[in-house]
C-alpha cells in the first residue's frame, strides 16, 4: 500500500498540495464528473517528507497506519523492542515526557530505548570518517534527504554520508542484541516508514509508526500517559544525540561546535537542502560536512509533530529535557563508548539511482498543450504558478508525463468561465441590471440598454431609482425569495424578477419587455368581446324568428280549425239518406 494516501471524497480542485510540494510528486486526474480533478501521491518522486499532509485545507491526505502489524507481533506472542525518536520530549502532548515510556509498557513493549543511542552511533562513526576521508559530506540521518539526492539528484550520491541513519543503527542494535525480537521506532516522521523499506536497510526496523498513530493507539487501549508515573529507558543511555531533532544537533554531537565555520553548515527544509546539492554539484568552496533536513527547523517540525506548535518553545523543552537527562544519567561517555556498540560494517551503507524517467516533448507537442489553455505565444504564458508549477513549460511537461491536467491553469479557466459567462449574458433576450444593495446601478446587459432605452456608459453609477421605478428592487433586499412584479416605461410593459445574492450583497434585476405579449392579448380579448356580441345578436335574431314563427303556427292553426269545420259541414249536407235524400239539418246523422 501506498505510504500516502488521498481520500478522493475531500480532494477538491484547490491544488494547493501541488503548489506545496517541494518535488512536485503529486499526479492530478480527473474523477467521473466533469471538470473533476484529484490529487494523488506518486510513490516514484515523492520523499515522503509530509508537506501536502499539513498544507492540505481538506484534510484529503492520510498516512499508511501500521498499527495493526504491531499489534500481530503482540497477539503472536512476539517481543517488541521500541525505538523511541528523540524528539519525543517535545512533539508529544504530555506534561512530563518520561511518562509516554510507562505507557508504552502498558501496551505490552517489552525494551524501550531512546533512538539517541544510535544517534550516539552515527556521530561517532561520522566523526570518525571525517578525520580519515577529506571529501565534502551530507548527513543521511533525514531519509527525505536521502530520497531527495536518489530520486532527484541522484549524480549527488557521492556526496551522500555513507554511515547510515541513526534509526537503522539502533534497530541493528537492538536486533544483535536481543535476537529474534521485533523492532518498532515511533517519530514525528512518515519518511521512516519509506526508509526502513529499503532493500539496503530492511533488516533493522520491522514497523515505523508516526506519534500521532501512537496516540491513537493509547487512546483505543484507554491508556492515558499523563494517568501513570515518570518511566525509565533501557540501558543504555544516550548523551549530546539528543539534541539531533533540532538544528546543528548532528554537528554538536559530532564536536563540529563552530556554528558560523566554513567547514560545516546546517541547514533545514527541502528548498535549502536543494540549493546547497546544487551548490555541491558545482564543486566550488565545498563544506566538509553538510548537516541536512528536509522539515524546516528540523525533526521538531515533523509532520506529526503534536506538542507545542510554537518552534523555539518545542526547541527550548527539547534542551531542557537533554540537560536534565545528562545530569541523571552522568557525564558524556566517550565517542569509544558508543563506538563499540556495534561493528562499523553495520553502520554502513550504498545509495541507488532512483530517479523516474521523465519524457520531455517535442517542441511541437509543447506548443500544443500549451495552445490547450490560451498559450499562443510567450506572451501568454504568465507562469504565475497558480497550478503548482514554476512555469507554464514546466507544467506542460507534466501534463506530457501524465502528472497535471491542462485545466489546472486557473488564470485560463477564470478567463474561459468569464468568457462563458459573458456570452450568456449577452445573449440572453431579457434584460440583466446588477444594482449595490444601496441602489446603485453596477453593471447591465445589451438586452437591459436596449429594453430602458439607455446607454450603458451613462448608466453606471447612477441610482437605480433614476432610470426606472425601484419599488421591486427595494422590497428584495435581504429577501431570500424572487421578488416579481410589473411597471411600465412610457407605452411598454417590462415585467421585473428582482433577487437578492447573500453573499455578494447584490440585487440582480431581470427585465422581460413583454410590451408585445400585451397587445397580442389585448388584440385577442377584443377579438373574443366582438365574437361573444356577434354571438349575442344571432342569439337574439333566432329567438325573434322563432317567436314569429310559434306566432304564425299559432293563427294559422286556428284558421284551418274554422277551414276544416266549415268543409265537413259542407260534406255532411251533401252525403245523401238511405232514403235517397240528401243530408241536411233536419235529416238524420250520419252514422
Amino acid at each position: 500500500m501506498a505510504i500516502i494516501e488521498t481520500v478522493r471524497t475531500k480532494c477538491r480542485d484547490c491544488y494547493k498540495c501541488v503548489r506545496a510540494c517541494p518535488v512536485k510528486a503529486i499526479k492530478v486526474t480527473r474523477g467521473s464528473a466533469p471538470y473533476e480533478l484529484h490529487a494523488t501521491v506518486v510513490e516514484d518522486f515523492c520523499i515522503h517528507d509530509g508537506t501536502c499532509l499539513k498544507e492540505c485545507p481538506q484534510k484529503a491526505k492520510k498516512v499508511r497506519t501500521d498499527v495493526p502489524t504491531v499489534k500481530r507481533f503482540f497477539s503472536r506472542g512476539e517481543r517488541v523492542a521500541v525505538s523511541l525518536a528523540p524528539s519525543f520530549a517535545a512533539a508529544l502532548p504530555i506534561d512530563e515526557p518520561l511518562k509516554i515510556v510507562t505507557a508504552l509498557r502498558r501496551l505490552g513493549v517489552s525494551i524501550v530505548q531512546e533512538t539517541a543511542l544510535g544517534a550516539e552511533m552515527v556521530a561517532a562513526a561520522q566523526r570518525q570518517l571525517l578525520q580519515t576521508d577529506g571529501r565534502s559530506m551530507i548527513s543521511s540521518a533525514c531519509p527525505a534527504i536521502v530520497s531527495l539526492v536518489e530520486k532527484h539528484f541522484p549524480e549527488a550520491r557521492e556526496f551522500l554520508s555513507p554511515v547510515v541513519s541513526p534509526v537503522i543503527a539502533h534497530g541493528r542494535y537492538l536486533k544483535r542484541r536481543y535476537p529474534g525480537i521485533r523492532v518498532v521506532f515511533i517519530g514525528p516522521c512518515v519518511a521512516k516508514k519509506d526508509e526502513i523499506s529499503d532493500p539496503s536497510v530492511s533488516d533493522a526496523v520491522d514497523v515505523a509508526l508516526t506519534f500521532q498513530e501512537l496516540m491513537q493507539w493509547l487512546d483505543e487501549a484507554e491508556i492515558d500517559p499523563a494517568q501513570y508515573p515518570i518511566g525509565e529507558f533501557d540501558p543504555p543511555y544516550a548523551s549530546y544525540a539528543r539534541l539531533f531533532p533540532a538544528d546543528g544537533g548532528l554537528l554538536r554531537t559530532c564536536e563540529q561546535t563552530e556554528i558560523l565555520s566554513r567547514s560545516s553548515v546546517s541547514v533545514s527544509g527541502v528548498e535549502n537542502c536543494r540549493e546547497v546539492i546544487k551548490h555541491l554539484l558545482r564543486r566550488e568552496r565545498l563544506p566538509q560536512l553538510v548537516e541536512a533536513m528536509a522539515c524546516p527547523g528540523g525533526c521538531l517540525s515533523g509532520p506529526f509533530a503534536l506538542g507545542e506548535p510554537d518552534y523555539y518553545l518545542k526547541r527550548d523543552r527539547l534542551i531542557r529535557y537533554a540537560e536534565r537527562s545528562l545530569k541523571a544519567f552522568g557525564e558524556k561517555k566517550r565517542a569509544e563508548d558508543y563506538a563499540e556498540l556495534l561493528p562499523l560494517e553495520l553502520l554502513t551503507r550504498t545509495y541507488r539511482d532512483k530517479k523516474p524517467k521523465i519524457v520531455r516533448p517535442t517542441q511541437e507537442q509543447l506548443k500544443e498543450i500549451l495552445e490547450k489553455t490560451g498559450k499562443f505565444s510567450p506572451e501568454d504564458e504568465l507562469n504565475c504558478g497558480a497550478c503548482g508549477y514554476q512555469s507554464c513549460v514546466e507544467k506542460a511537461v507534466a501534463v506530457f508525463n501524465g502528472m497535471a491536467d491542462p485545466e489546472m491553469c486557473i488564470p485560463y479557466m477564470r478567463q474561459r468561465a468569464e468568457s462563458m459567462a459573458h456570452v450568456v449574458v449577452g445573449a440572453t433576450p431579457d434584460g440583466i441590471l446588477v444594482v449595490s444593495k444601496d441602489g446603485i446601478v453596477i453593471d447591465m446587459n445589451q438586452a437591459a440598454e436596449r429594453i430602458l432605452g439607455l446607454s450603458k456608459r451613462n448608466v453606471i453609477g447612477l441610482h437605480v431609482n433614476r432610470i426606472m421605478d425601484a419599488q421591486f428592487f427595494n422590497a428584495a433586499v435581504g429577501k431570500d425569495e424572487v421578488v416579481r412584479g410589473e411597471l411600465t416605461l412610457g407605452d411598454r410593459y417590462i415585467e421585473q424578477q428582482v433577487l437578492w445574492v447573500k453573499d455578494q450583497k447584490l440585487l440582480v434585476g431581470f427585465l422581460i419587455d413583454v410590451t408585445e405579449e400585451r397587445r397580442v392579448a389585448e388584440k385577442q380579448r377584443g377579438i373574443r368581446e366582438e365574437a361573444v356580441k356577434r354571438a349575442q345578436r344571432v342569439i337574439e335574431k333566432q329567438m325573434a324568428v322563432a317567436q314569429k314563427i310559434a306566432s304564425l303556427l299559432g293563427e294559422t292553426t286556428a284558421e284551418t280549425k274554422v277551414s276544416l269545420t266549415e268543409l265537413m259541414k259542407v260534406i255532411r249536407e251533401e252525403i245523401p239518406t238511405p232514403d235517397g235524400s240528401k243530408g241536411g239539418s233536419g235529416g238524420s246523422a250520419v252514422k
